[in-house]
């Protein structure tokens, strides 16, 4: 099933939802974007302190591509 598809399930479901089914799917997604605000503040933080990594785009695009180029030739 693509995520499209799955998308569309999701929503049909939650409005024949009851109220605590939709209440405990808003409070997994309040974790959801806390854990993702956290972990954002800690590379910013980690960056801050030298400790991260900063790549220019063109030096990101070469890493995309190298590692493509690894998983093709490991499902070949």
């Amino acid at each position: 099933m693509t995520i499209a598809a799955i998308r569309k399930q999701v929503k049909k479901s939650i409005d024949a939802a009851d109220d605590t089914t939709v209440k405990m799917i808003q409070a997994m997604l309040e974790v959801q974007k806390a854990e993702q605000v956290a972990v954002l503040e800690n590379r910013f933080l980690e960056m801050e302190q030298g400790k991260g990594i900063t790549l220019t785009i063109g030096q990101l695009e070469e890493r995309a591509r190298a590692s493509f180029k690894k998983r093709v030739k490991a499902v070949k």
